[in-house]
């Protein structure tokens, strides 16, 4: 991983953070929030290779702000995950013991070492547990070694236990001097009123389409044709992109198939069927895999919504669904419809991360759909 490449995915970001390190004003807690697969993780460990880079250096770009230098010991451990001044606290699978919980949280560093735009699995089992952070706390009780500024990184902070974040309350309202808190999230509004309010909050845009795209060629081997789709899909996260690499484009069972299928399902199919149709299709106890489809089905709909409007495809998104979603757009009902059903699948995302009857959540939610629209067969 290249550090400094964090200017062609996170610019505005990266420009905040550099300027206050470049006037020496660099905050105590961070905030970073947006998306899955936006950069999150990237951006947290750009900045500890800013913080710690024995020579930083000038942009290239004509901002001439800092960037690390990629070259020195410092910058090489970092950017593999192996420097005494990086503490990580992650969503991790439920376990026994504090080592089981380290060899958990391994798993998880190697992960994203190898690809750190991966986005990690959604799965409800996942959380950050108090062992975790009481660890971090008792690891920065002993002093850090000459010049160097430690970076604590709680990754998808949302996941964190309550007992977890009670206890780590004072290291984010005042970090030790030598010390910077990075918390990460895809909503701030979820976490503790508290510590909103101590984390400079920083949110994560979409990523450039030709930064997705060069990166899936350079990094995947991707032919281009299918790296311009993929960027385009993804709506700017790199990280949903590279989840879609997996998926075999003509394979009818992919994920983003059976999305489409069931949308289509919304429009055309009586309810029952259409419930049957999600319950044989989704599993049952998939957060990640709910979630995922409902942002496709929130994609898929501003496209036909878009299309219903103005009659012009050129600016569709899902392109390779362009013929299909041509012909159920047909089915809205007009802008009211539409955003009724917009707050519907936005009301049932929320929900999920509630922790409710996945499978209920969603046939309801299909049931609300069906009602705005006319139908399409």
């Amino acid at each position: 991983m290249i550090l400094s490449d964090i200017r062609q995915y996170q610019r505005k970001a990266w420009t905040i953070l550099s300027r206050s390190y470049q006037n020496r004003r660099i905050a105590g807690t961070y905030l970073f929030y947006g998306r899955p697969g936006l950069g999150d993780w990237h951006l947290a460990i750009s900045l500890a290779g800013l913080l710690n880079c024995e020579a930083p250096v000038k942009a290239d770009d004509g901002d001439g702000l800092p960037v690390p230098c990629d070259r020195c010991r410092t910058c090489r451990q970092i950017a593999s995950l192996n420097f005494e001044g990086l503490l990580f606290a992650l969503p991790i699978t439920s376990h026994n013991k504090l080592d089981e919980a380290t060899d958990l949280t391994a798993a998880v560093l190697e992960e994203k070492r190898l690809e750190p735009f991966k986005i990690l699995s959604a799965a409800a089992s996942r959380s950050i547990p108090i062992a975790v952070a009481r660890d971090v706390k008792r690891r920065l009780s002993q002093k850090a070694s000459a010049g160097v500024t430690r970076v604590v990184i709680f990754y998808q902070m949302e996941r964190m236990l309550p007992a977890s974040a009670d206890a780590l309350l004072k290291l984010i309202e005042e970090p030790p001097g030598d010390t910077v808190v990075i918390l990460t999230a895809i909503n701030p509004e979820v976490l503790l009123p508290t510590v909103q309010s101590r984390a400079q909050k920083i949110r994560l845009d979409r990523m450039p389409e030709e930064a997705i795209v060069k990166y899936l060629e350079e990094n995947y081997g991707t032919a281009e044709d299918r790296a311009v789709l993929l960027a385009r899909i993804s709506e700017g996260s790199l990280g949903s992109a590279i989840e879609m690499l997996a998926v075999d484009a003509d394979d009818d069972s992919s994920r983003r198939a059976v999305g489409l299928l069931l949308f289509r399902s919304l429009f055309a199919d009586r309810p029952p069927d259409t419930v049957a149709h999600m319950i044989d299709l989704l599993k049952a106890k998939d957060v990640g895999e709910a979630e995922e489809l409902l942002r496709l089905w929130q994609s898929l709909l501003r496209d036909c919504a878009k299309y219903a409007l103005t009659g012009d495809d050129s600016g569709m998104v899902n392109i390779d669904f362009a013929p299909e979603l041509k012909r159920l757009s047909k089915g809205l009902w007009g802008p009211p419809a539409t955003q009724l059903i917009v707050e519907n699948i936005k009301n049932t995302l929320a929900d999920l991360r509630r922790n409710v009857h996945i499978q209920g959540a969603l046939v309801a939610l299909a049931l609300k759909i069906k009602s705005h629209l006319k139908g399409v067969h």
